[in-house]
């Protein structure tokens, strides 16, 4: 079903922000998306607006994105801000947490602890609400039930991840019929698709064509948070399939700025940099506006500017002064790895650009090492074109260090390569079918009963009511993994019976990173969450056909009574305790 309008919100670890387009242009000219202008950033232009929420002291919404930062810096002048709830960065919690779980807590920058779907929901109900306030400036005033909603997701998230992120949106009031879950490396590589070569840099040749049939390229989505990789080859001009289960890790431009702030820990001692931190909050959020424009300025040859200044707001100096009393400049190192490579000048140190460059060394190896493994994986041999995106990928020494250690490969970087997902989203909630096929990530079965066999574990063994002697937790296998799936298959289904609670038949169902697991008790299984089927009174066999289908962003379960032939979409639930 194409919506009259779709609106796609990325939300990010670092940035978020939204675009929209109506489906009438949508198919006149693809790329005629609108965004927000700017964000009111200060002396940052940006696109987009820091993931930042801002809740009062009795948890309502006050702000978010650079308004939370201005407020909350406000807060901290009044220093009144410890009330507040300030978050920020905190979508990686949904990457990093084992269990995840609906009730998930996460902390502010003060430790206080509310629940994270709570946050997230805050987050997108401002960015959707903006967006329905500037359509309605550009006279585009629409229905809610006219709206296509798509939001953006790391390809290497898990199932519950993406489960998570849908009902913190439903939350918000976005029906579960109009949201779509894109992934952000492809919903990038929509965009890249219909860019001109001319704006993608890199591409020198006229007739070169990234997206010509049988072409091979690896998609390398570089974030705030992750670096996001996935390989496509071009089936035809409509579709693309997956040659490679997403992957990747937390390599994101967060590891760059979390590593200068060891820099200054290491400078000047952890306890200067706590109470910087927390009681010059203003200045914190001041000096990293500052270094978010530093960094992007890094390069591989600096040799015409060998030093880098960044401005440090005089209270970090006079709080290092305080405790120690010498001033930094005195205390700068003499030995060890920063002796003679830092200066302060007035509000500035002044950092050997050698010194920076090592802030993103360890990120960029591990990207570097990532791409080089994938690239010797069988299916992906014959890849030559590396797409980067991501506002990580804007920092010249991440793509320039790719280029240089890829130098026999294509490396292409969309001019706006921070709004390549965003704008791919729409893009791609348009047309979601551009996605033939993809890698399928895990091993994914269910639990069943079969008859023993010698050798098997005697503790699984049984004798059912008609005398039969089995063996339970059998891991009965729906689809292997790194195997493709096509969108909107289902695999063979199952026939089950659904014990009956509250109405409800429950079905347990299992992963595994191994291809043949055994038993759902095997190392490497996980229990990966529950099929909820509605159960009606005319069900009264209870017995189920089911089939799940792998291949969208989401699983897909259908469950077929087997007396009635009543068929109904089952619900997932990623996110049981």
């Amino acid at each position: 079903m194409a919506f009259p309008i779709t609106v796609a919100i990325d939300f990010g670890t670092t940035f978020s922000g939204y675009a929209f387009s109506l489906y009438t242009d949508f198919k006149t000219d693809p790329l005629q998306i609108c965004a927000p202008s700017g964000w009111n950033a200060g002396t940052l232009l940006s696109q987009k607006t820091p993931t930042c929420v801002l809740l009062k002291p009795d948890k309502t919404f006050s702000h978010f994105g650079y308004e939370a930062e201005d407020k909350y810096k406000e807060l901290a002048e009044q220093k009144v801000h410890k009330e507040w709830y300030y978050f920020r960065r905190f979508k990686m919690i949904l990457h990093n947490k084992p269990g995840l779980r609906r009730e998930t807590t996460i902390e502010d920058e003060f430790g206080k602890s509310l629940q994270a779907k709570e946050v997230f929901a805050h987050g997108i109900r401002y960015l959707k609400t903006h967006a329905l306030k500037l359509m309605n400036i550009q006279g585009k005033q629409m229905d809610e039930s006219d709206i296509g909603w798509v939001l953006t997701v790391p390809a290497i998230w898990s199932d519950g991840a993406r489960q998570f992120m849908r009902e913190a949106a439903q939350s918000c009031g976005i029906e579960n019929h109009q949201l779509t879950i894109a992934l952000e490396p492809e919903a990038a590589a929509l965009y890249c698709k219909y860019l001109p070569m001319g704006k993608l840099t890199g591409s020198d040749d006229s007739g070169f064509s990234a997206f010509s049939v049988g072409t091979k390229y690896m998609l390398i989505d570089l974030g705030g948070g992750t670096a996001d990789i996935t390989v496509h080859e071009v089936e035809s001009a409509e579709a693309v399939r997956e040659l490679h289960k997403p992957s990747g890790g937390a390599w994101g431009g967060v590891k760059v700025d979390e590593a200068f702030l060891d820099l200054l820990k290491d400078l000047a001692g952890a306890d200067v940099v706590r109470t910087f931190t927390e009681e010059y909050t203003e200045d914190f959020l001041d000096l990293f506006r500052e270094f978010e424009l530093v960094k992007r300025q890094i390069k591989l040859d600096m040799t015409e500017k060998p030093k880098v200044r960044v401005k440090i707001p005089v209270s970090f100096y006079d709080i290092f002064k305080s405790k120690r009393n010498k001033s930094l400049k005195e205390c700068l190192p003499q030995t060890g790895q920063y002796a003679g490579k830092m200066e302060c000048l007035a509000d500035k140190m002044v950092i050997d650009a050698e010194v920076m460059k090592s802030l993103f060394k360890k990120n960029i190896n591990n990207i570097v090492e990532h791409i080089q493994d994938v690239l010797g994986e069988l299916p992906v041999r014959g890849t030559n074109i590396l797409l980067l995106v991501g506002g990580f990928s804007e920092s010249f020494i991440v793509h320039e260090s790719i280029r240089r250690r890829f130098s026999n490969m294509k490396v292409l970087v969309p001019f706006d390569a921070g709004l390549a997902v965003l704008k791919g989203a729409v893009i791609y909630g348009h047309k979601p079918m551009s996605i033939a096929s993809r890698m399928c990530r895990l091993t994914y079965g269910i639990a069943v009963s079969k008859l023993y066999q010698a050798g098997q574990p005697e503790e699984k063994k049984y004798t059912d009511s008609h005398g039969r002697v089995l063996v339970k937790d059998v891991f009965h296998k729906y689809v292997e993994m790194d195997t493709p799936v096509k969108v909107g298959d289902f695999q063979t289904s199952v026939a089950l019976s659904a014990s009956r609670d509250q109405g409800v038949g429950r079905i347990r169902v299992y992963s595994s990173n191994k291809k043949s697991p055994n038993f759902v008790t095997d190392k490497g299984c996980t229990l990966l969450g529950e099929i909820l089927i509605e159960l009606e009174e005319e069900d009264e066999g209870g017995r189920y056909d089911v089939r799940m289908a792998f291949g969208g962003t989401e699983i897909i379960v259908e469950a077929t009574e087997q007396t009635t032939r009543k068929t109904q979409r089952a619900t997932f639930d990623f996110l049981i305790d």
